[in-house]
């Protein structure tokens, strides 16, 4: 599986107005479980990723942008 690109996600973190620290605990795992997934270590499952949309108010058609970019 290729690594993706999570800048877009970072962004979308910060233009929301929250730390990852924060999105973390709003979705259930440590700060440290985000970093990693984020870092490329992990990949998020699907539940994370519906609570991070729900979150960050992102349209369900922007998934792939957010979450399935491949790093180029």
């Amino acid at each position: 599986m290729p690594e993706m690109n999570y800048s877009a996600l970072r962004g979308r973190i910060r233009d929301c107005g929250l730390t990852q620290k924060e999105v973390a605990s709003r979705i259930g795992i440590s700060e440290g479980q985000l970093n990693r997934k984020l870092a490329g270590e992990f990949v998020f499952r699907q539940d994370e990723i519906d609570r991070i949309i729900a979150l960050l108010n992102i349209d369900p058609i922007d998934i792939g942008r957010y979450f399935f970019s491949p790093k180029s």
